[in-house]
């Protein structure tokens, strides 16, 4: 198998180098420092494997990603990344890479994901996999409304105080006022009047 490696760092590539000189059907044919020497090369030369950094100085590895794939629709690319953002991992999953590696750990996991990557499967640092799992779960949104504030707008439509209230949740007062804020900015209502029109429209009581 034939591997590119693309950072701009010359200690990344020749530790690289060291990692895989030993390792049997993988060969380094070319270590370069920039996103478009990079696309120069995929342009003129066979490739099996691009494992290369996600900042790069002329381009970021998203972009690099994009081109090589619209270059070499059969190319396996491998990123090196600091960064476990869960946007981020998922554009390049979008884009097409087949492994993504943090960099702290790439002298650990880099060799099981070539060779997983070689062997038509993907790789995935267990840090991103986890960043990709909370992702995936299901997020409030802005305007929901939590169990202690409708506790709260049920109250208020019993036409309690905030200090009744606050006797009656065992909370503060000045917490009372801070869930009544909260209410009447997810409900759009100026006043406790409007905050039980809301809830009586939306079959909250």
């Amino acid at each position: 198998m034939k591997l590119l490696l693309v950072d701009d760092h010359a200690i990344v590539t020749d530790g690289l180098q060291v990692l895989l000189q030993n390792e049997e059907g993988f060969t380094i044919v070319e270590k370069l420092v920039s996103g478009n020497f990079a696309l120069a090369y995929l342009k003129q030369n066979e490739v099996d494997l691009m494992i290369t950094d996600y900042s790069m100085p002329d381009m970021d590895g998203l972009t690099l990603v994009k081109q090589s794939k619209a270059l070499r629709p059969e190319l396996k690319i491998i990123v090196l990344s600091m960064h476990d953002e869960a946007t981020m991992i998922k554009d390049m999953l979008s884009a097409g890479v087949d492994g993504y590696v943090l960099k702290k750990y790439a002298q650990q996991e880099l060799l099981n994901a070539i060779q997983a990557v070689s062997n038509g499967r993907q790789f995935w640092s267990a840090e991103v996999n986890r960043a990709l799992l909370t992702a995936l779960q299901p997020q409030e949104s802005e305007n929901h409304i939590t169990e202690r504030e409708l506790e709260v707008l049920k109250l208020l439509a019993q036409e309690l105080t905030s200090k009744q209230i606050a006797e009656k949740l065992f909370i503060s007062e000045r917490t009372v006022e801070t869930h009544r804020k909260n209410l009447m900015r997810k409900t759009g209502a100026n006043n406790a009047i409007g905050l039980v029109r809301y809830a009586y429209s939306h079959k909250l009581l």
